[in-house]
């Protein structure tokens, strides 16, 4: 009997090659498909929390523009001015009062009715220059 000595090498051929080679194209845009399903499964994700993010911006602006046409009433800016800035309309009667600094340089408006009766005993109002004295110092 012959003695065989070693097997012959198995060359690669190239229907083997196209197959390895298919192989790991495949394995590459399987692995890259993945990648792409979870990328977009965050963005679908972060899409949802800005659309929230966008109905709650949409709400608080919708308060926001009430309140804003609310403040433009007549009323609101009558009282406004009245309250806050101190003035006055035509016809209005303006009574400033004289007192303690607390009370000092601040105005009631009054449409109708008497002004306060003023005191009949002269020493018991000091002079208006003197008024406006403390008022500016402070006293």
């Amino acid at each position: 009997m012959a003695r065989q000595t070693s097997s012959p090498k198995q060359r690669l051929t190239a229907r083997q090659a196209i197959i390895t080679i298919s192989i790991v194209a495949l394995a590459y845009f399987a692995l890259k498909y993945g990648q792409n399903v979870l990328r977009y499964r965050e963005l679908q994700a972060e899409l949802v929390r800005m659309e929230a993010n966008i109905s709650a911006v949409d709400a608080q602006q919708a308060s926001i523009n009430r309140a804003f046409d609310e403040s433009l009433s007549p009323a609101t800016v009558d009282n406004f001015a009245k309250g806050n800035m101190n003035w006055v309309r035509k016809g209005d009667e303006v009574f400033v009062t004289v007192g303690s600094s607390k009370t000092m340089g601040t105005t009631r408006s009054k449409t109708r009715g008497e002004p306060p009766a003023a005191s009949q005993n002269p020493e018991e109002q000091p002079e208006n220059w003197r008024l406006w004295l403390k008022m500016l110092a402070g006293d």
